[in-house]
Parts: C-alpha cells; sequence; structure tokens
C-alpha cells in the first residue's frame, strides 16, 4: 500500500517521537482538533491508554504503527510486555505527548492480537484533541554529557553516567544512553558542557524524564527529558546554545 514501510514485522505508515504524559492539562481554549497524521507520530512513540470503564487504570503503552481510515496499533511498553490492558469491543482514551503536541483522542478496541506480537487495533480517529505546548523543535547535536542518577539508599552520592546529548531546545532535551536512567516522571539532574563566547560554560539542569525508549536494535535508549526550574542564567546559556548548532563541549 502507497505510503507504508515494513518493520520486518508488521507494516506501517512511511512518516509515522515518544511521550511525557505529565504535561499540565490543556484548557478548552488551548484545545484543537488535528487529523492523527497531522501529530507526525513515530513507531515506538510511549502513549497512554484507558479503558473507559469504572475503576479503569491507565496503562503505559507505544504506538506501532496506523492506516489512514483503518486502524491505530498500539501495544505494551517494553519488549516484554505480555498484554495491552484493552478489552475488544470497549471504548479507551489514548494519550500521547509528540514533543509539540500533547493529544488525546477517544477510540473503540476492535481486536486484540498476541501474534506475531502483542498489541491491539483501535478504530482509526476522524481527528484528535491536541494542544501544541512546545513552539520550536529541537536543535540536533551530539555532544558528551553527563548525567547524575540518585541513589535512595545515598543521596548524597549520585551515580554518573555518560551520555550523548543528541538534541537540544530551551526547555528540554534528548539523550542517547547505556541504559532507561530512570522511569517517566522522575527527575535526574544534567551537566552540560557549552563553549560560550570561547570560555567553557558548565550547566547543571534538574531535568524530569518524559520518555526513555530502547534504539531500535541498538544497545542504547533514547530519553527525553523537560529542563525544570531554569535560571536566568541558565536561559541566557541554553539560548546560546540553541542558536549555535555547531556548539559543543571544549
Amino acid at each position: 500500500m502507497k505510503g507504508l514501510v515494513s518493520s520486518g514485522r508488521f507494516t506501517f505508515p512511511a512518516t509515522l517521537p515518544k511521550a511525557s504524559m505529565s504535561q499540565p492539562a490543556a484548557s478548552d481554549a488551548d484545545v484543537t482538533r488535528l487529523p492523527l497524521r497531522a501529530l507526525g507520530l513515530r513507531t515506538g512513540m510511549a502513549l497512554q491508554t484507558r479503558r473507559l470503564v469504572e475503576g479503569a487504570s491507565k496503562i503505559e503503552s507505544q504506538f506501532f504503527g496506523a492506516i489512514d481510515g483503518k486502524g491505530v496499533m498500539v501495544g505494551p511498553l517494553g519488549p516484554d510486555g505480555a498484554q495491552t490492558g484493552l478489552e475488544e469491543g470497549e471504548v479507551c482514551v489514548v494519550r500521547g505527548f509528540t514533543g509539540q503536541h500533547e493529544f488525546s483522542f477517544l477510540s473503540k478496541v476492535l481486536q486484540t492480537f498476541e501474534r506475531p506480537f502483542v498489541y491491539a487495533l483501535l478504530a482509526y480517529p476522524a481527528q484528535v484533541d491536541a494542544r501544541l505546548v512546545r513552539q520550536s523543535m529541537r536543535t540536533k547535536t551530539s555532544w558528551p554529557t553527563t548525567v547524575l542518577l540518585g541513589d535512595k539508599a545515598s543521596p548524597s552520592s549520585p551515580a554518573v553516567l555518560d551520555v550523548t546529548l543528541v538534541d537540544i531546545s530551551m526547555s528540554g532535551a534528548m539523550v542517547k544512553a547505556p541504559t532507561a536512567l530512570a522511569a517517566v516522571g522522575e527527575t535526574i539532574t544534567v551537566c552540560i558542557t557549552v563553549n560560550f563566547d570561547d570560555a567553557p560554560v558548565e550547566l547543571t539542569l534538574a531535568s524530569r524524564i518524559c520518555h526513555n525508549n530502547k534504539a531500535g536494535t541498538e544497545n542504547a535508549f533514547y530519553v527525553g527529558m523537560a529542563f525544570k526550574d531554569l535560571t536566568q542564567h541558565d536561559k541566557l546559556v541554553l539560548h546560546y546554545a540553541t542558536q549555535t548548532p555547531r556548539n559543543g563541549a571544549p
């Protein structure tokens, strides 16, 4: 079919990033109606799904793919997920964050499958509710970076891990790391060295994990995060960094 590509085990749209579900609630005035394809969803993007029945809980899920007008495929988050938590014939709500838009839609569960992998087929939504929460896309880069991971047993001695910064904006960043770093919603510390007017400047930024997804066949994770409690100095240096794409560690 036109516009589809093969993943090796299923067929996905060719123009189908990963998600934070802890964005602030949108007001009605902020929400617009968009076609699903306008969001630019990618295979592996984290979602939340929940059955519309009393007592149902949110399930951390991921987007596998969609065929316009036909269906949307979602499954459990992580390679070892055993079930979708969805029931055939019921209605569910799907929420996600693309990196720019927070979105949600209601859909009927058409079928659930266990082979060739665990997923649910949802009815394709005519439109979705979306809210723009980030005006600018991130600047692509490749900088050696360090993260500090808190240790509850020894809070004064955080673990230090080397990662690679792969994109950055005024409000957040993504790193490539050997582990998932922390659970979605938890806070870590990111240490970035910026070459500011030919002098190294160290940024130490508290950052909330928005998503952490396995990097396909690579032995690595792509971890997206939102910066917290930025100072004016932090904002100034970040502005310089995002306007200087070739900036990097001295």
